[in-house]
């Protein structure tokens, strides 16, 4: 069981090496392998120095891997009370719980495969057209930020034959997106972050 820990924490550390600075990476890996054992984790239980573990925590919620479960009113991401005390509770969005631990296995940032699942696990039948959705988006959006306008011309330029409310509620539902409460200052349109962590790949 040991060992089985170790090159699952192995694994992770190789899976996201590239993507932070050297001394992020083993707090970082441990913290969500923490945070894999359970629906959530407290405070309390994580296993990280205590002289870095908040900026751990933090560095988490800043790239949407780690979400507090208090919010201020809604589901979002921005709506979240991150708060570093004893009794507080995270947990991992789904897809990024699909991609940590596929990482813990094969030690590899598979976000297509954790989209597919999630997608799956969510209910949806047919998965290319809401995956070649969101790959096309992302191209649009490199700052993870989009507007629904965006999407509504991306979607009619593809052709897809998707129902866009349904679509962007299973990606908020599945940790994929969330909506931003302000709009768009240029067009007034709504707009939505999609997880940082899936412009990673293998």
């Amino acid at each position: 069981m040991i060992q089985k820990a170790q090159n699952g924490l192995s694994n992770l550390m190789e899976a996201i090496k590239g993507y932070f600075a050297d001394e992020e990476i083993e707090p970082l890996a441990k913290l969500l392998c923490d945070a894999l054992r359970s629906d959530s984790i407290c405070y309390d239980d994580i296993s990280i120095d205590p002289d870095i573990m908040d900026d751990t925590i933090l560095l988490a919620y800043e790239k949407r891997l780690l979400l507090p479960m208090k919010s201020i009113r809604g589901s979002a991401w921005e709506d979240r009370i991150l708060n570093f005390c004893e009794g507080e509770r995270y947990h991992l969005p789904r897809v990024v719980r699909i991609l940590a631990d596929n990482a813990e296995a094969t030690s590899e940032w598979n976000t297509r495969f954790a989209v597919r699942k999630a997608l799956a696990e969510a209910g949806e039948k047919d998965i290319e057209p809401p995956l070649h959705f969101l790959e096309t988006i992302q191209k649009a959006a490199p700052q993870c930020v989009v507007t629904v306008d965006t999407m509504q011309a991306v979607l009619a330029d593809s052709r897809l034959e998707l129902d866009m409310h349904d679509t962007l509620d299973r990606f908020v539902r599945c940790g994929i997106m969330s909506p931003i409460t302000q709009r768009s200052l240029h067009t007034g349109s709504p707009r939505y972050e999609i997880n940082p962590c899936l412009y990673w790949s293998v």
